[in-house]
């Protein structure tokens, strides 16, 4: 409205300059000239200021300040339903949809600790529910993703058994590992994809899984005994696990264990290097040896020799 009245005010103006109350005024053409080339400037400028200033854009404005206004009124009638909700609750406390719902609520009043809380005993009626699944874990990586670890990963897994072919759940997860820098988590669900029958596209992870292996330069692999070759070996008086480099090359780790020592679940890493800035081979071979000493000789029993295992891309193997 102020620039209608501006601009009425400057058609005045030159009306006025023209005739001086009813009387015409000749003026010379140069004066006529730099007029007409203030009131073309004038326009133009009022013009792009109206373009550039968003006044145009009113009814805009308009619309997202009701919005706003619609959004804290139903902040405040949610904040005056949550005690309706805790009362109702209280009565029926396997009311689902009413822990969700005390959930969001919390979520939006942004009470999380309380929104987290509510979510675990909807979880506990119905531990099934995939979107309450990955709310859950939304509240708890929003309120701290490190001290919630356990029960973030623990979440993820319930998703993961639920729908074990669907690979968005296995992104999330690996988007979550990378937020918290946890290389040991990113490595296992890596392994995790790759070990997945059920998941076709495999190449993208392999190779995120052999620069991350190349980068650190480290390693750990898991080896779990069959009960036969448990029991076997745990009448050896010292067993040593070996890797080698291809099927004859020599060893890149070993790792020896006592017969009091031996359990099902043997683990060789970066400790177990013969040579500790040796990168990492692509391809390995498991032998398992017995001695009576405990220490490598020529005497030691041969009891196992596995395939050629790529220790990129694998981090666990089971002897039968």
């Amino acid at each position: 409205m102020i620039y209608l009245i501006l601009l009425f005010i400057s058609f005045l103006y030159f009306l006025l300059l023209y005739k001086n109350i009813g009387e015409k005024i000749t003026l010379s053409k140069k004066t006529i000239g730099m007029n007409l080339i203030f009131i073309g400037l004038f326009i133009i400028s009022t013009i792009l200021f109206f373009k550039d200033s968003g006044v145009l854009n009113k009814q805009e404005y308009d619309e997202i300040l009701t919005k706003h206004l619609k959004i804290r009124n139903n902040i405040l009638t949610i904040k005056k339903n949550i005690p309706v909700l805790k009362t109702k609750l209280s009565k029926d406390p396997d009311y689902y949809q009413g822990w969700v719902m005390l959930a969001k609520s919390y979520i939006i009043t942004d009470k999380l600790l309380l929104s987290a809380d509510a979510y675990e005993k909807a979880i506990l009626i119905k531990p099934n529910d995939n979107l309450i699944l990955e709310e859950y874990i939304s509240v708890l990586r929003r309120i701290d993703p490190k001290s919630n670890r356990i029960k973030i990963i623990k979440t993820f897994d319930k998703l993961i058994l639920l729908n074990s072919s669907d690979i968005t759940i296995y992104n999330m997860k690996l988007n979550y590992s990378i937020e918290i820098n946890d290389a040991s988590l990113t490595k296992e669900i890596l392994n995790n994809v790759i070990d997945n029958k059920l998941i076709k596209d495999k190449d993208p992870y392999i190779q995120a899984l052999k620069q991350l292996n190349a980068s650190s330069n480290k390693f750990s692999f898991e080896i779990m005994l069959s009960d036969k070759m448990f029991v076997y070996l745990k009448s050896m008086p010292h067993t040593f696990f070996i890797l080698r480099d291809k099927m004859s090359g020599p060893p890149f780790a070993v790792k020896k264990i006592i017969s009091s020592d031996l359990s099902r679940k043997i683990i060789i890493s970066s400790e177990n290097k013969m040579i500790k800035g040796m990168n990492l081979p692509g391809n390995v071979t498991l032998v398992i040896k017995g001695s009576k000493d405990d220490f490598v000789n020529d005497n030691m029993d041969e009891l196992y020799r596995s395939d050629v295992l790529n220790l990129l891309s694998s981090t666990y193997y089971e002897v039968n």
